[in-house]
């Protein structure tokens, strides 16, 4: 059976009217911005230092990184109790378990915060695994994705990565899964249409795009 690997922030969980907010305070002590939704979806990348770089228009020093990203992930922390799950989430979560396709979580937000969220929505009986970044800030997912399917065991071949944003098919296409973009927000959907793959408005369409099921017979 296929297995789906959900991202988090901007996928499961509707957070980029907080995600924007959170950026515009950190960047306060810097002369710029705030910037809006627009401007966001037209500077954002990852590694997320070049994000700010962008926004800067200059390379940002290792220290101002450190203290930009601390500036964010304060504000953000404030912002979360107005978060919530995206439109038809537990719905796309349900759908898919009923058909028996197994699913994990695979997130770039720190692992104990996210562990801590998606047990405050009761969503943890739905995924087989839940992995959070335990590493530095802002890095890029593929090798995080790697890890994470090396530990279920699981075929990539067989895998469905479904994410909002360019660095989610990247990883996708570097460990030889397949992968669906939800428009929600961090890209403009031309953006996320350049990547190559499925672009979806909603996510109960996640199950139409399934990777097949590998026949495990032999032809004599």
């Amino acid at each position: 059976m296929p297995h789906v690997v959900w991202d988090w922030n901007g996928t499961l969980f509707d957070d980029f009217e907080q995600v924007v907010e959170a950026v515009n305070e950190g960047l306060v002590p810097y002369g710029i911005g705030p910037i809006d939704a627009t401007a966001y979806r037209d500077h954002y990348t990852r590694p997320v230092k070049r994000f700010y770089d962008s926004l800067l228009g200059r390379e940002v020093g290792e220290d101002e990184w450190v203290d930009l990203d601390r500036r964010f992930h304060d504000a953000y922390r404030r912002m979360l109790g107005s978060a919530r799950l995206a439109a038809e989430a537990e719905h796309a979560l349900a759908d898919l378990a009923g058909r028996g396709v197994t699913q994990s979580l695979l997130s770039m937000y720190p692992h104990d915060e996210l562990v801590e969220l998606v047990e405050r929505f009761e969503l943890g009986s739905w995924f087989v695994a839940v992995d959070g970044l335990r590493g530095s800030s802002g890095d890029r997912k593929a090798g995080h994705l790697a890890a994470h399917l090396g530990s279920l065991g699981v075929d990539p071949a067989t895998v469905l990565l479904v994410g909002d944003a360019l660095d989610d098919a990247e990883a996708a296409a570097a460990v030889g899964a397949a992968c669906v973009l939800y428009h929600s927000g961090s890209h403009h959907r031309q953006q996320l249409e350049a990547a190559g793959v499925p672009v979806i408005e909603s996510l109960i369409d996640v199950v139409h795009h399934l990777p097949p099921v590998q026949s495990s017979g032999s032809r004599s």
